[in-house]
């Protein structure tokens, strides 16, 4: 069976869910983010608009003219969601439960 197939059978929650196993059994930590917009955010200026995604993997930002690959911008803004996540967990002053 294709990987594809494979892929698009399971539930989502179950693929995530074997995701976040296999990283703990690694030692890696896991980041949730929200993906909402990533794909008409430009990741050099923050501007967001529909009309930045000019085609399936073209960006081109209406603010700052920069013109990128769409998965690579979109990766981008991901990556930059994570590490504010990952920030914000390891300065927050809220005391651990027993």
């Amino acid at each position: 069976m294709p990987q594809r197939v494979a892929l698009r059978s399971w539930a989502f929650a179950q693929l995530v869910g074997f995701l976040v196993c296999k990283a703990r059994r690694a030692g890696v930590p896991v980041v949730f983010v929200d993906p909402a917009y990533t794909s008409q955010t430009c990741a050099a200026c923050d501007h967001v608009g529909k009309r930045n995604r000019v085609g399936q993997g073209l960006f081109v930002c209406r603010g700052c003219g920069v013109v990128v690959h769409a998965d690579r911008n979109a990766s981008r803004n991901l990556a930059a969601r994570g590490q504010s996540v990952w920030n914000a967990g390891r300065e927050s002053r809220v005391p651990a439960t027993p």
